[in-house]
């Protein structure tokens, strides 16, 4: 960036003088770190973690393309094809869609606290990691969490999952379908129906299983 901008000064002449203005313009006590005048040098590696992938070609080329801001009437077309992505990989028809910037304990941390109050029954599917950080959160929240542990590597029936709701009563069940720490799946089939019956929400947390198997929003 540094370099750029010099270039910049350089090629405006004296009329940069009267508009452009960086750091370098001004009198600076710390001089610019060298790391940042070195070329940044990533290695090529096949990512199988159950975090970052490798992107396709076509989305790091469209990495390189012009900057835009974010009210220019671009990014509104960008946003809309984006919920209509959305749509198709949850495989639903609502319409309400949104993308959020940030992990995937930023997504669940966010789910939580838009759907908790403090003193709501929350009933979690604790089978890993992510079951015990939903309830840890909604601890936080001040929900009474009802934790329904199993060992890693086990998954909850729907009688399982109808004896937690019969007996706690939660405005919120949270489940994970692709449970990254142990590889479990989680069936989900049937469970948006007995939350129904319930007067229940239900959360599902896809963040390791989505694009790999199929979630049916709409239905489950």
């Amino acid at each position: 960036m540094f370099r750029a901008l010099a270039r910049a000064s350089v090629a405006l002449g004296p009329q940069a003088a009267g508009w452009v203005r960086t750091m370098a313009s001004q009198q600076l006590l710390v001089a610019p770190p060298k790391a940042l005048l070195k070329p940044l040098s990533i290695p090529n590696r096949l990512l199988l973690g159950p975090g970052p992938s490798n992107l396709a070609p076509r989305i790091l080329a469209a990495g390189g393309l012009q900057m835009i801001g974010h009210m220019h009437k671009e990014m509104f077309q960008i946003m809309d094809e984006i919920k209509e992505g959305i749509q198709y990989v949850f495989q639903t028809k609502n319409p309400l869609t949104l993308a959020v910037s940030g992990s995937g304990h930023c997504a669940l941390e966010a789910a939580l606290f838009n759907l908790l109050e403090p003193g709501d029954s929350f009933l979690v599917g604790a089978n890993g990691i992510w079951g015990q950080r939903a309830a840890d959160i909604g601890e936080r929240i001040g929900a009474r969490v009802h934790s329904m542990v199993k060992d890693p590597g086990g998954y909850y029936t729907l009688q399982d999952v109808e004896e937690g709701l019969a007996q706690h009563k939660p405005v919120l069940l949270f489940l994970t379908q692709g449970e990254s720490s142990s590889g479990v799946l989680q069936p989900l089939d049937g469970y948006g129906d007995l939350c129904h019956r319930y007067k229940c929400l239900l959360l599902v947390d896809t963040v390791a299983s989505l694009g790999g198997v199929p979630i049916y929003m709409d239905q489950q």
